[in-house]
């Protein structure tokens, strides 16, 4: 059977039994489906314009859920405005127009939600590695089809899937190669240096991640990887993988901590990731605790109402004003959703304004709370912010009780990942993410792992301070700290 996308020239073979979204898939057609394909979010809606789909209903204007309607006729889909082909760019800069390169490198960040990218010039020897880094690429993981947040990802690999995760994530990395070598006309990209959190590693290689679904949590490998780009299909000489700490503690910390030159902090020092996992590590006196909070895609934008990632359009920053309140975006551009670091300020003003009170109960017209038309805030997505924020908090505070550290002690706190880029310091510590200690110690750090992958390239010994932070290593199960229930529930609280 066959899918046509109306006015788009796309056409989809659809196998038996199907879902639109996996066929879309395959294609590298890219639709939203933030809970997975369990039928939940309704993020995936395309409208039926000819033919008939089983095992969902269309509604009376033809809209179904792509995750769950399965072709039994050949269909016509209005183009949907969510989708994606060959790749969402997020952002992309080319600030060396015209230089022509010779020898060329990429180092790539694969995020559960985001996948970034650097092109490096291997023969630039300039003073800073500003100088090196010749554009840059971020997209959406196109594996978001298979959910929001990792252990969906894992759930489906422990469901057989994890050639069509592979499939997905090595099509992906390709398309942004060929990217970088059509529009400097490179003739070979040398070097692809791979960095992100442990699953995302381990799907990379077509690796099954299915040990970590379930205790004792056991992933395949942590150690730095070296393959060449023939193995994996990639139109690259060789691949270098960067090290992991634990199941949930991944490469993209180790590159984080590495780049920060933790070992030589003049205090107890902070790093936080925050996406769909909470990864954490605490510095002090020469050792390392690690840890990871289940926080859920909230500050992915997955499961809130209006959610979506940090991408053009996104509300990412609100404040309040004379006149009530002052939004922006992500691109200076119409809203078209909420991210991460908007949702955190819209919690901070409601809090404010007295629209919430300290139970996390919404105050407010049944419609929600309108940021911009078409962009609400209800009492739902009040309740998936409480959750994230209660297991980062209580993270945090049982990282420091074990290190031996109040919270005030913590002399600097980086924020690492793409909320970092936007993330205001008082609104995060009013929206009881952080401590009130944090206030002032908060250092907005950026992509930490992409720039942990660059320097893999441009530094000989970036490898090995990598594997020597490693071995001052210690890992803290949440799980089965017995404090961490108490915690958690008293921190639900704002």
């Amino acid at each position: 059977m066959k899918i046509r996308i109306q006015n788009s020239g796309i056409t989809a073979e659809a196998r038996e039994g199907e879902s639109l979204l996996l066929s879309f898939a395959r294609l590298g057609i890219i639709l939203s489906a933030p809970c997975g394909g369990r039928g939940h979010c309704g993020k995936c809606m395309v409208r039926v314009l000819e033919g008939q789909v089983t095992a969902d209903i269309c509604d009376e204007s033809g809209w179904v859920r792509a995750c769950r309607a399965i072709p039994i006729s050949d269909l016509v889909i209005a183009c949907p405005e969510n989708y994606v082909l060959g790749g969402n760019e997020v952002s992309c800069n080319i600030p060396h127009k015209g230089k022509v390169l010779v020898r060329a490198a990429v180092a790539l960040d694969i995020g559960t939600t985001t996948v970034s990218a650097k092109l490096i010039d291997l023969d630039t020897e300039g003073p800073t590695r500003a100088s090196v880094v010749i554009d840059t690429i971020s997209e959406l993981n196109d594996q978001r089809v298979f959910g929001a947040d990792v252990m969906s990802r894992i759930g489906m690999a422990r469901q057989g899937r994890t050639a069509e995760l592979f499939a997905l994530i090595n099509r992906q990395a390709e398309r942004i190669l060929e990217s970088f070598r059509k529009r400097w006309d490179i003739r070979q990209i040398e070097r692809l240096s791979v960095s992100g959190n442990t699953t995302m590693l381990h799907l990379f290689l077509n690796v099954d991640p299915s040990g970590m679904g379930e205790a004792p949590f056991t992933p395949v490998f942590l150690n730095e990887r070296e393959v060449t780009g023939e193995s994996l299909s990639l139109s690259v000489d060789r691949v270098i993988i960067l090290p992991s700490i634990s199941a949930f503690v991944g490469g993209d910390i180790t590159a984080g901590l590495a780049v920060l030159d933790i070992l030589h902090s003049s205090g107890p020092s902070l790093l936080i990731d925050i996406g769909t996992n909470g990864e954490m590590a605490l510095f002090n006196s020469g050792k390392i605790l690690c840890s990871s909070a289940a926080a859920g895609p909230c500050f992915e934008g997955a499961e809130i109402t209006n959610g979506m990632g940090g991408i053009r359009g996104a509300i990412s920053g609100v404040e309040l004003v004379d006149s009530g309140i002052q939004i922006t975006t992500i691109g200076n551009v119409t809203p078209r959703g909420i991210c991460g670091s908007g949702l955190i300020d819209a919690v901070a003003v409601m809090l404010k304004q007295g629209i919430v009170d300290e139970t996390g109960f919404m105050d407010y017209d049944p419609e929600g709370y309108t940021l911009a038309p078409g962009v609400s805030i209800i009492n739902r997505d009040i309740r998936q912010f409480q959750l994230a924020k209660s297991a980062i908090l209580s993270g945090i505070r049982i990282l420091c009780r074990n290190g031996g550290l109040d919270p005030g002690d913590v002399e600097n706190v980086y924020i690492a990942g793409g909320l970092g880029f936007f993330i205001n310091r008082e609104n995060a510590v009013v929206s009881g993410l952080f401590p009130k200690e944090f206030l002032e110690k908060i250092t907005v750090s950026g992509n930490l792992s992409l720039q942990g992958a660059e320097e893999t390239i441009t530094s000989k010994e970036f490898l090995e301070k990598c594997k020597k932070i490693i071995s001052c290593c210690s890992v803290i199960d949440l799980s089965k700290d017995p404090a961490f229930m108490d915690e958690f529930a008293e921190n639900m609280m704002f």
